[in-house]
């Protein structure tokens, strides 16, 4: 994405508030936003005016490239979704 800036999170930042409103505005505004090797978002609107959200999990260091990439059409399922990834481990599925 040639002129977006990254916002970088630290782990855990996206399970409060505070971390979700940065991430919120981050989107709206067209930045990437990444939290080291777990995972990138970022986001465009379609022909349609909806927002689509690119969300990218499980940096694999060998490869250099990630285990998953999934897509949503929500900012807060998408946060719900980081949430449950960073508690858990568990990889999100997309919409």
């Amino acid at each position: 994405m040639a002129g977006s800036t990254t916002v970088e999170f630290a782990p855990g930042q996206i399970l409060n508030d505070g971390g979700a409103d940065i991430f919120r505005r981050g989107l709206h505004s067209g930045e990437v936003l990444r939290c080291a090797h777990l995972w990138m978002a970022a986001a465009h609107q379609t022909d349609d005016g909806e927002i689509e959200i690119a969300l990218a999990c499980g940096l694999d260091p060998r490869s250099d490239r990630w285990v998953a990439e999934i897509y949503y059409f929500s900012i807060d399922r998408t946060i719900a979704a980081l949430r449950e990834y960073e508690y858990t481990g568990n990889m999100p599925e997309g919409e």
